[in-house]
């Protein structure tokens, strides 16, 4: 007996309702979940993982973990990687980088300024050049200069070199992430990250899961980009039972590094306790507490802007902005558990962050607040009372673009948070010490997700969230 196509469609339908209604939600909802997730995820590389000794010196502590990962993967993840940020900093910064002679300068420069001011970088990028051109001529290739120690020192700061170039748009590709703090009912906080950056798939190849350890003891949990060294990663971690990190781009707004001559940038840099975007995140993984980490985060001398998410095992979570050309901070925390109101479009539950000033409204048409206000509308639809692991991991599966934001594609902004820079999506609890468990909700995508036409308007499961609905105008400076 034959089965028309059509049929098949309503069996399998059929089928999926059962599926969802034997699940215990409304099937209205999952449904539309389902739709809003997109029909398939991308595949997931197998997530390596890494032991990091925290009191061997910075030029030793990675080099088994490099070995064993070329070993496994080979170099062209690096290679790729580094090509592409070499373009970058050709088209970005052509009177830096246009030419054989005055990069070389350019380099020289960048590298002098590491070793003076910031010996763990310097130590660290040292070890990582000698250990990738070793991988390069064992493997038969030909020397890769990108491998050499000033090549690479400029090319793993891609970030705080860029943003020095004579801009201050709204362009802020290559970097995309999304962080959300959202509360759940007991009071307890859950930690949603979206990684992106450019090249996506070469840098999704490298990126790596590493427990660093004292005496032989778990101090905390990251995931990690290789091709960068510590000192310019954009750490994503957690320290069990005590708070949660991860730190966003920031490329627009006030007071930014943009139009700063190189000069002034090799000042800063110099700056005895100015600290790159990585060191500062280190520093606030070593403090035991969230009041600690907290503390590093807004008092600490920043090189460059960036916006630092920190979600505590003690039920505080805040989103602190720095802005790179002063020491000072804005500190956004998420709203007590008996707070029910409004600030800056977010209900007092959730803190959402993409590569946009929270205080800047939606209705400005910024890059990044239309991503954002796409996780808000998803996150108020589910409502806080449903809030969870998996269901925070839903709203980061998001592939469909926002309605009434579709369009907005250069730069992107369609709303998607599972979007084609995306290299990898995880969701961290940072009240769990469960060591077995502690990755299950970490995916790092083998294949670039795809941007999908907009679904059916959301519905929030709680009271509409207005993007207009803004507390304020300018930033709390602490």
């Amino acid at each position: 007996m034959s089965i028309s196509a059509s049929s098949w469609l309503v069996c399998s339908l059929l089928l999926v309702t059962l599926a969802l209604g034997l699940a215990g939600a409304p099937l209205s909802e999952q449904l539309l979940d389902a739709v809003h997730r997109g029909p398939q995820l991308p595949s997931t590389f197998e997530l390596l993982r890494f032991t990091a000794d925290l009191d061997a010196p910075p030029g030793e502590r990675f080099v088994p973990i490099w070995k064993a990962f070329l070993e496994k993967r080979g170099h062209g993840a690096f290679q790729a990687t580094y090509k592409t940020w070499h373009t970058w900093e050709q088209l970005a910064l052509p009177e830096l980088f246009g030419n054989s002679s005055t990069q070389k300068a350019t380099q020289a420069a960048w590298l002098e300024a590491l070793r003076v001011a910031h010996h763990g970088a310097f130590a660290e990028l040292t070890a990582l050049s000698k250990t990738l051109q070793q991988s390069a001529t064992t493997g038969g290739d030909n020397p890769e200069p990108l491998f050499e120690v000033p090549a690479l020192a400029s090319l793993i700061s891609i970030y705080p070199l860029t943003l020095i170039a004579t801009k201050n748009g709204t362009d802020t590709i290559p970097s995309a992430c999304t962080s959300t703090l959202v509360r759940r009912a007991d009071g307890s906080l859950l930690h949603g990250r979206s990684l992106d950056y450019e090249p996506r798939d070469p840098m999704a190849e490298g990126t790596v899961a590493i427990e660093f350890q004292r005496c032989g003891r778990l101090e905390y949990r990251c995931l990690y980009t290789l091709p960068y060294v510590t000192a310019l990663q954009w750490f994503t971690c957690v320290r069990p039972g005590a708070f949660s990190l991860s730190v966003n781009a920031r490329g627009q707004g006030i007071q930014t590094e943009h139009n700063t001559s190189f000069s002034e940038l090799l000042r800063r840099v110099q700056v005895p306790g100015a600290l790159l975007l990585g060191e500062v995140a280190e520093l606030a993984m070593q403090a035991s507490s969230f009041e600690g980490a907290l503390a590093v985060l807004t008092t600490s001398r920043v090189v460059s802007s960036n916006y630092f998410i920190l979600a505590g095992a003690d039920k505080r979570g805040a989103i602190v902005t720095r802005f790179g050309n002063s020491s000072s901070a804005d500190v956004w925390a998420i709203g007590d558990p008996s707070d029910d109101k409004i600030e800056d479009g977010q209900p007092s539950w959730m803190r959402v962050q993409t590569n946009v000033d929270h205080w800047v409204p939606f209705s400005s048409g910024a890059y990044a607040t239309h991503r954002r206000q796409g996780a808000i509308d998803l996150l108020a639809h589910r409502g806080q009372q449903a809030m969870g692991e998996q269901a925070l991991l839903d709203v980061y599966f998001t592939t469909h673009a926002r309605a009434g934001s579709q369009n907005r594609t250069t730069p992107e902004d369609t709303g998607v948070i599972l979007r084609p820079s995306t290299i990898a999506t995880l969701v961290m609890d940072p009240t769990s010490k469960d060591l077995a468990s502690a990755t299950k909700s970490w995916h790092v995508w083998k294949t670039s997700p795809n941007i999908l036409p907009p679904q059916p308007v959301l519905a929030p499961a709680t009271a509409a969230v207005s993007s207009e609905a803004f507390g304020r105008a300018v930033p709390i400076v602490v």
